[in-house]
């Protein structure tokens, strides 16, 4: 995407007083705000092209980057009908299933306009093809009467994000929109804070990459500008411990037990093995994904960057990616966070 979601707080914890302002975003007040949190923590911090933020904490040691993707998965408006209605289409991975009836945000500059993708009652369905779910028969109605009233509070190509309260939940779960990637850019910000307090032998780069969810089209230009010797990807997996999930065929992550480690082509082995001795030397919980193909995370890019980097991915479990309700657990954010600094206080590979 072409800007993606920031935090101003380093700590998921402190998310719910400011968790309504941030969770649509695209703007760049918000990456400001992001770097305006991680400065005090690190020697320079900057925006490219792309728009993949990098905070630099410079040391003599060898080069890691610790990357965690900022954009999310939206709509965008691509056509305005004569009566005002909305069209989108999908920026990122969305089933076209779940959005009928939801309230969105569009940004339209500086502006949240409000919108409701519409759902005909099920009083007024009288065939089957009515039914069916479209991204062509999809519209949003932000209650204006017009096409020309409609271009009044927004344009074509604005984004359109979901609307979803944050709340706590039992067993110290939470839940909300977007926390793909929230929960990663808050384990990244905590790092920062946690490993500015001691002097280490790395030269370490916090890197919240952009253009994750169309293709991982950000990380690859930042890792070929920092050239890392190590880099470890932080995002969220899908947890597979509800109905309908098979542990044979969709892997066994539970959310509570661990953050997770990823094995596979992309992950290099010494890296990894050097984690999982971590995580069992402090106690610190993790489950372990077998990804015997890409991992759908910047990892897959990053590890082909330059003359190759050394990559692992650490995850946190999510269940229901890429709808307006995702759940994590917090336990599952601080073994994360937990365990990527115990790496790197120990100074790793």
């Amino acid at each position: 995407m072409a800007w993606g979601m920031v935090l101003p707080s380093p700590c998921i914890f402190e998310i719910k007083n400011y968790y309504r302002l941030y969770r649509m975003s695209f703007i760049y007040k918000t990456s400001i705000d992001f770097i305006n949190t991680i400065k005090p923590y690190v020697s320079e911090a900057c925006i490219d092209v792309l728009g993949n933020i990098i905070a630099h904490k410079s040391a003599v040691g060898k080069r890691i980057m610790l990357v965690a993707h900022h954009d999310v998965v939206c709509l965008m408006v691509s056509n305005i009908d004569e009566n005002g209605f909305l069209y989108v289409k999908p920026a990122g991975y969305i089933d076209v299933s779940i959005l009928q009836a939801r309230k969105v945000i569009i940004r339209h500059g500086e502006k949240s306009i409000i919108g409701i993708i519409g759902k005909r009652p099920i009083h007024l369905i009288r065939d089957n093809n009515s039914s069916k779910v479209a991204f062509e028969n999809l519209w949003v109605d932000i209650g204006a009467k017009s096409r020309s009233e409609a271009l009044q509070m927004i344009s074509k190509g604005d984004y359109a994000y979901f609307c979803s309260d944050y709340e706590t939940m039992p067993n110290n779960n939470i839940t909300g929109s977007y926390l793909d990637n929230q929960v990663g850019l808050n384990v990244l910000l905590k790092l920062a804070e946690q490993l500015s307090i001691k002097e280490m032998n790395w030269d370490a780069y916090f890197v919240a990459s952009n253009h994750e969810e169309i293709g991982m089209r950000g990380a690859p230009v930042v890792a070929h500008s920092i050239r890392p010797d190590i880099c470890i990807c932080i995002d969220v997996t899908h947890a597979t411990d509800y109905p309908s999930m098979n542990i044979i065929s969709d892997g066994d992550i539970k959310l509570g037990q661990g953050c997770v480690l990823a094995k596979g082509p992309d992950i290099f082995p010494a890296l990894f093995k050097e984690l999982e001795k971590v995580a069992i030397k402090q106690n610190i919980m993790y489950q372990i994904e077998v990804s015997p193909y890409p991992t759908g995370t910047d990892a897959n890019v990053i590890q082909q960057s330059g003359n190759g980097v050394k990559t692992a991915v650490v995850s946190i479990p999510c269940r229901y990616m890429h709808t307006p309700n995702e759940v994590c657990s917090v336990n599952d954010i601080e073994a994360a966070i937990n365990l990527i600094a115990s790496f790197m206080r120990e100074e790793g590979l």
